[in-house]
């Protein structure tokens, strides 16, 4: 019983590791939809949950969906362009990171207008910012790219300026630390906010970029790969590796239900993980696919031929 019992531990291990689960592969037709709205996206187009509501960059405006309504309210970023990084929430507001015009927009959702704008200079689009720790943090042009600066969030001040060891593109706030990815040297960095200072370095596979939280983990898209990979938020290591069979340049990556959501473009919508099994359960197909996914109030929130409000499977 002990060997048998043994085998099947190392199955599941073997399993769950890798993701060779069997999932069930739809058309994101098969969804209920419950709310539409017909705007086009492009692929420099962003989106996040927060405050109730679903928030999205578009045309150099930032729009807000509330999920209690589906009132749809359009938040002009004054000089705002079409080069943007990842919306982030926190700190009682919503930044907007526009590369193009070099500044973080900060809105406030209570009045649905911009209320600040903090000057930072980036270099590429594709990443995200981190809000949390009374701070905005975001990876700066200096040294290519290996600069985390760090911005009081209340007057846009710069707090601190952290070295990082590789280009990087993705930050988020969790858990009590910054957690950002090192896109050139495939890795994780976990930063300290009381000390400003790195205190763990993460080996992951080939150019990590988005990342979210949830299960008490950081779960980050390797671009190079395609692959999802899950790391212990409490004792950094990797805890799973799996593979989408989808590898792109750019996508988005959520947490919310109790699930992973994954969104790549003109391929995958909705690719669903299960934390319990680091499993993926169902993948929904469309080439109308921008490859921008959120969770919140009940609902899946995708951006195809339009922004849609969808009703998740159990």
């Amino acid at each position: 019983m002990r060997t048998s019992g043994f085998f099947a531990a190392a199955l599941f291990y073997w399993l769950s590791s890798s993701g060779c689960w069997a999932l069930e592969d739809v058309p994101i037709e098969t969804l209920a939809v419950e709310a539409e709205f017909p705007l086009l996206a492009s692929y420099t187009d962003t989106t996040e949950f927060g405050f109730g509501s679903f928030w999205a960059t578009h045309g150099g405006n930032l729009l807000r969906v509330d999920a209690a309504n589906n009132s749809i309210t359009e938040i002009s970023l004054d000089g705002g362009t079409a080069r943007q990084r990842g919306i982030a929430v926190g700190e009682g507001a919503v930044w907007v990171p526009d590369v193009g015009k070099g500044v973080i927009f900060k809105a406030d959702p209570a009045t649905n207008t911009v209320v600040a704008a903090f000057s930072a200079q980036m270099l590429s689009s594709q990443g995200t910012i981190g809000v949390g720790e009374g701070a905005v943090w975001v990876v700066t042009a200096e040294n290519l790219e290996k600069t985390l600066t760090r911005l009081n969030a209340g007057n846009g001040a710069v707090a601190a300026r952290i070295s990082l060891p590789s280009s990087s593109a993705g930050v988020t706030v969790a858990y009590g630390s910054v957690w950002v990815t090192g896109t050139a040297n495939g890795e994780l960095y976990q930063i300290d906010p009381k000390t400003n200072a790195i205190v763990s370095t993460t080996k992951l596979n080939q150019s990590p970029k988005m990342l979210t939280s949830g299960a008490n983990s950081i779960w980050v898209v390797n671009l190079g790969d395609g692959t999802v990979q899950r790391i212990d938020a409490h004792n950094p290591r990797v805890q799973a590796t799996i593979d989408t069979g989808a590898a792109s340049n750019t996508g988005e990556i959520a947490f919310g239900g109790g699930y992973v959501w994954l969104s790549i473009p003109r391929s995958i919508a909705a690719l669903q993980i299960d934390p319990a099994t680091n499993a993926i359960t169902r993948r929904y197909k469309s080439k109308a696919s921008y490859g921008l996914i959120r969770y919140g109030s009940g609902s899946l929130w995708v951006w195809t031929k339009a922004i849609q409000r969808l009703a998740p499977a159990n």
